[in-house]
């Protein structure tokens, strides 16, 4: 038993910088997390990437030590360091380009793909257009605003509105005296990108 904790608390520490990414990307992008097997997928594809680099880093690091100055020793404290604050920057980086549509951006130039790097074309929609939006509500009402936050997915979550307007059956504005609203997201039918109401 000793012994196969002695094997398995290495590779443990050996995997967790890619963990430790592939946790800040899920906590803080739309994504949904994958199961498991998909997790640890993630988590690998993070681990070679985060270790090829601290293996290059290493290098650099050596290199630089031998030509003009070093700082301290390479050792397993050191490369656990590192890992940990390029799996963060890895983290924090893979957000910055999904969240921001910058590396598909690219791509649909070179004429790659087609595709955005957003979750779901829904959100991608939401994302992609600074526009008030109607709310068309299950059983004929509609509510004008600004859409602050927004469900990720069309069956799931909420809308929260700012500057929110009913509009009765002649297209005219109600008067309301609300900051913000709250829609269930079941209770739309379809939404409607708007510049303004009459």
């Amino acid at each position: 038993m000793d012994g196969l904790v002695k094997e398995v608390i290495p590779l443990l520490q050996y995997l967790l910088p890619g963990f430790l990414a592939a946790w800040i990307f899920y906590s803080l992008t739309a994504f949904k997390r994958p199961d498991t097997f998909g997790q640890i997928v993630q988590a690998l594809i993070f681990t070679f990437v985060i270790q090829s680099l601290v293996v290059g880093l290493e290098g650099l690091l050596l290199l630089t030590g031998e030509r003009f100055f070093s700082v301290g020793a390479w050792d397993k404290k050191s490369e656990a360091l590192w890992s940990a604050v390029i799996a963060v920057a890895m983290g924090f980086l893979s957000c910055h380009v999904a969240n921001g549509d910058k590396l598909h951006a690219l791509l649909r130039k070179l004429e790659v793909t087609t595709q955005k790097s957003f979750p779901c074309q829904w959100y991608s929609a939401f994302s992609s257009r600074q526009e008030f939006v109607v709310l068309h509500l299950i059983g004929g009402k509609r509510l004008f605003g600004w859409p602050c936050e927004w469900p990720s997915e069309p069956a799931n979550g909420q809308f929260v509105l700012e500057f929110p307007r009913w509009i009765d059956n002649d297209d005219n504005p109600l008067p309301n005296r609300a900051k913000a609203v709250v829609i269930d997201a079941s209770k739309v039918q379809w939404v409607e990108f708007a510049k303004t109401i009459r």
